[in-house]
């Protein structure tokens, strides 16, 4: 797995707070799963996290933590139906926001034990990529 960065962008001329990165696997599944305009809309998701000073207790996103992670939620607007859930961590030292797995929700409730499986894999393999 490869970690890719990005600076975030707004009209404002202020300058973000975090860098953002992303696994190439998740920005696979979110281009898979979405159309060109709704990948626009998830990006400036977190385009906006990466100007708060802390994106885990966001006061534009819904963010919420799951174990040693977090799921950014959204629904609706440009997305349609998509129940849109984006898993990510913050790795504080780097102030790097890392996007970890993208996923369509279909079911009410909690994340779905594979989806926890697999984002506490891909937590585990950017930490050693992070060292």
């Amino acid at each position: 797995m490869k970690v890719k960065t990005r600076t975030a962008k707004r009209s404002a001329g202020d300058a973000p707070r975090w860098k953002l990165g992303y696994l190439e696997v998740a920005e696979k599944e979110a281009r898979k799963l979405l159309t060109p305009d709704q990948y626009a809309h998830a990006v400036q998701l977190f385009d906006e996290l990466a100007f708060e000073s802390r994106p885990t207790q966001s006061q534009t996103q819904d963010v919420r933590k799951i174990e040693d992670f977090y799921e950014l939620r959204d629904k609706g607007g440009i997305l349609g139906n998509i129940n849109l859930r984006i898993y990510f961590t913050v790795f504080k030292e780097q102030r790097l926001i890392l996007v970890l797995r993208t996923y369509k929700k279909e079911d009410d409730g909690q994340a779905p034990k594979h989806v926890k499986i697999r984002v506490r894999h891909r937590l585990r393999i950017a930490k050693d990529l992070m060292v």
